[in-house]
């Protein structure tokens, strides 16, 4: 007896098989961003830590932290567009024939003067805060600071 190798599938199984791919590899692609996002670097139980700009920035109100990414956007629709405009001019500049160092080497200077900009008015923000501050609230900021930046928020105060 001779099998037909040639034998196609039924068109509604090979959709149902190519569906049930694409969900598998969307469960995989939100299990292994939530694994990466709380992940251990970032965690002060395990050792990591948060850096001090971005503890800075966490600690102060919706409004001015709002205020200061619409600064930092540039024009653009969102962070996320001007980060994209950002890497397709520098892809833009590292595809160039002929290759201009000096072009690469200005985005990249750019980029950092930009990045510089930006934390220093969220230091200039945060001191206006702490400079208002009384005593006793600036000895609680120092606290959470010694605790490892644990934010008020997401961590319940422990009892003495």
């Amino acid at each position: 007896m001779k099998i037909d190798s040639t034998a196609k599938s039924p068109r509604w199984l090979r959709i149902l098989l190519g569906l049930s791919l694409a969900l598998n590899l969307a469960v995989v692609g939100v299990a292994a961003g939530a694994a990466y996002r709380f992940s251990a670097k970032d965690h002060p139980k395990t050792g990591g830590s948060q850096s001090f700009g971005r503890m800075l920035f966490r600690d102060l109100d919706r409004q001015t932290r709002q205020s200061l990414r619409r600064d930092a956007e540039g024009g653009h629709k969102d962070f996320h567009a001007k980060r994209q405009a950002e890497a397709q001019a520098l892809a833009a500049a590292l595809k160039a024939k002929p290759f201009n160092v000096q072009a690469v080497e200005a985005l990249l200077t750019e980029q950092s003067v930009m990045r510089q900009k930006f934390q220093d008015r969220v230091q200039d923000a945060w001191l206006a805060k702490v400079a208002e501050m009384s005593d006793e609230a600036r000895a609680d900021l120092a606290a959470r600071f010694e605790r490892g930046g644990k934010h008020r928020k997401f961590h319940k105060p422990k009892d003495p």
